[in-house]
């Protein structure tokens, strides 16, 4: 594989390239980018939710949030 870069000045929509020889006869892959570009921007970070005064902090935990509810028994699809 042999590589060419080149950075070119582009004035129009159409541009022309000059490849040596060697690449006479042989399909080429051509990658076009541009390079003064700025940098990406961060996304916005989404301000943080909170709850209505009113409910927060009135929430109960009740009983235990690991174990199932049902009893391993009951499952059908254990069995």
């Amino acid at each position: 594989m042999q590589v060419n870069r080149q950075f070119i000045e582009v004035k129009q929509r159409q541009v022309v390239i000059e490849l040596p020889e060697t690449f006479l006869n042989r399909r080429v892959e051509v990658i076009t980018l541009t390079v003064d570009e700025d940098k990406p921007k961060r996304p916005k970070r989404t301000k943080r939710r909170r709850p209505h005064p009113d409910i927060a902090g009135k929430g109960q935990t009740l009983g235990d949030l690991i174990s199932p509810i049902v009893d391993e028994a009951d499952w059908a699809c254990l069995q």
